[in-house]
């Protein structure tokens, strides 16, 4: 038998705690290793451990509560020296970890800080801002996790371990993922494969059609962006009726009321859309749920968050045809260009995708 007061350190890492019962008796702890668990705010029988000098909390569901506060700086934990508080994802803001480290002058303090993005971490503050030329701007939708992926599974870099030390941020993550493709592709700059493929045509009739009702679309809104993240001139997404009165539900009735509004202004357009779509896949005329508008669509990678699958690409303009088409990744040394110019191609956008290159000076 031993008594709590011998104990110096204690890991408790990897368990689904979120609380500890008895941690009070353990006087003279000096390391507490909570990493891992499912721990909400932090026990509050630390403030009896007057030895306690470092404190691993990293990976939980830690909240910058006023009790969370208090308890790490109301008084000060006596003799604590280190606190690692990384990837708790509500514990991530720049003003947080200047607030600790002001009231923790002794402590080395650990945190990850994603708001604002540290140096490095994105280029551009929105995908209409990248160029969509640059592999940086095709990788930068990717989360770090999938990124941290893709250098173990495509480039055979070993993955981290979870009881080792914590994994390097962002800006290390892209900057050792360029440098592989750089040595694969074999120099900066240069592009990973490219693979076409042309949409269905869609006739003549409903071409046309389609193309009066966007020109009256862009001259009843002469300044429209619902997607200012998107590089666009104009930008509008049209709900079903079915679709506006779930968005009602969720959201309240006065934006259900406006994407109610929008859809019956343009129903000839709507209609039109549907008439296109119905000459490729009369299926998915019957059944889609939403229309996006835009005209002269730039660049801009992106994944879609919100679809459930697939979308139909369609483009019209004096453009030359063979370019301004629908980028995809395929896989991450592939991207297909899906040529949309009077055709219906069809497109996953839960995966990276972006327009091609055109001559922006004319219209689509």
């Amino acid at each position: 038998s031993f008594h709590p007061s011998t104990i110096i350190e204690l890991d408790l890492s990897h368990n689904s705690l979120s609380s500890i019962p008895g941690l009070s008796q353990l006087k003279n702890l000096k390391s507490l290793d909570i990493r891992r668990n499912e721990f909400r705010s932090l026990p509050s029988s630390l403030t009896q451990l007057q030895y306690l000098t470092n404190l691993n909390a990293s990976r939980n569901h830690l909240r910058p509560s006023a009790d969370f506060l208090v308890l790490l700086a109301k008084p000060p934990l006596p003799s604590l020296q280190r606190l690692d508080l990384t990837f708790n994802k509500k514990l991530f803001t720049q003003s947080l970890a200047d607030l600790l480290t002001s009231s923790l002058p002794t402590v080395a303090i650990y945190m990850t800080v994603t708001s604002p993005p540290p140096p490095g971490a994105y280029v551009g503050d929105s995908p209409g801002e990248r160029d969509a030329t640059l592999l940086r701007s095709q990788l930068e939708p990717f989360t770090t996790l999938q990124l941290r992926h893709r250098l173990v599974e495509t480039f055979g870099h070993a993955s981290y371990s979870n009881y080792g030390a914590p994994p390097v941020g962002r800006a290390e993550v892209m900057t050792r993922l360029l440098e592989e493709y750089e040595l694969v592709l074999g120099g900066a700059g240069k592009e990973r494969k490219l693979v076409r493929s042309l949409g269905t045509p869609v006739p003549l009739s409903e071409l046309d059609t389609l193309e009066r009702e966007l020109e009256a679309w862009s001259l009843r809104y002469d300044k429209f962006q619902e997607r200012p993240m998107i590089r666009a001139a104009k930008y509008m997404i049209l709900r079903s009726p079915n679709e506006a009165e779930e968005k009602m539900i969720q959201l309240g009735s006065r934006r259900a009321h406006s994407a109610i509004r929008k859809y019956q202004q343009n129903l000839s357009l709507w209609a039109a859309a549907k008439a296109a779509m119905a000459t490729v896949d009369i299926r998915f005329a019957n059944s889609f749920t939403g229309l996006a508008i835009t005209k002269n669509f730039v660049g801009s990678p992106h994944i879609d968050t919100t679809n459930i699958g697939p979308f139909y690409g369609l483009s019209l303009g004096n453009f030359k045809d063979g370019t301004g088409g629908v980028r995809v990744e395929l896989d991450a040394m592939t991207v297909c260009e899906v040529n949309t110019k009077n055709r219906l191609g069809k497109i996953d956008g839960r995966f990276v995708h972006f327009v091609a290159p055109y001559d922006v000076d004319e219209t689509t």
